[in-house]
């Protein structure tokens, strides 16, 4: 049975606090990154001096807090490592 991704909300305030729910996992996370599962699709937040504030699986909640400086969507399981392959030059 196909079942629809959970939808999600992204707030952001003053550039500087996250919120995203509907989370289901969070990949990676360093200062200038952090990368998570939204649905079918992966969340990347970049900037500077990021931190994961609050972080809620159960619930799907994660809080960055830091200097955000954009916001991107990769769509897709197959066409994810394509274009991550293709960015990377692997």
């Amino acid at each position: 049975m196909n079942t629809a991704p959970r939808a999600h909300e992204l707030s952001l305030h003053d550039r500087s606090v996250l919120k995203v729910t509907a989370v289901s996992e969070v990949l990676n996370f360093d200062e200038s990154t952090v990368s998570m599962s939204v649905g079918e699709a992966v969340l990347t937040v970049s900037g500077d001096s990021l931190s994961v504030s609050s972080l809620s699986l159960e619930n799907g909640e994660v809080t960055i807090c830091g200097r955000i400086d954009a916001i991107v969507y990769l769509d897709g399981g197959a066409k994810r490592k394509k274009g991550v392959g293709r960015f990377f030059g692997a």
